[in-house]
């Protein structure tokens, strides 16, 4: 009976987990935004992969694309992969700022 418990709760777990932080591909609809625009092609012919780090390449109509992006909760940037901006940090402190001493 225990082992049974366990493997319902091990099952479980990642069902739970992935309804709380559903983050894993949330910037997606924004990148296929972006691709469909950069790439002067419809969005049924864009074909996203997303790589480690919150990175995407974009394929479609001969050409391809990659892109940064960043996530909080649901709320994501993109930002071109190639000389685009680095995207900000919620958690960076302002470098205008003075350092205050601890």
């Amino acid at each position: 009976m225990r082992a049974l418990l366990l493997l319902a709760a091990l099952v479980a777990q990642p069902l739970v987990l992935s309804a709380c932080y559903p983050t894993s591909g949330a910037a997606e609809p924004l990148v296929r935004v972006h691709a469909a625009s950069d790439l002067d092609c419809p969005d049924s012919d864009i074909r996203l992969s997303e790589e480690w780090g919150g990175n995407y390449k974009a394929v479609g109509c001969g050409r391809k694309a990659y892109y940064r992006t960043a996530c909080d909760g649901l709320r994501c940037m993109v930002q071109p992969a190639d000389g685009g901006p680095a995207i900000p940090w919620k958690d960076r402190p302002d470098p205008n700022l003075p350092v205050q001493p601890r």
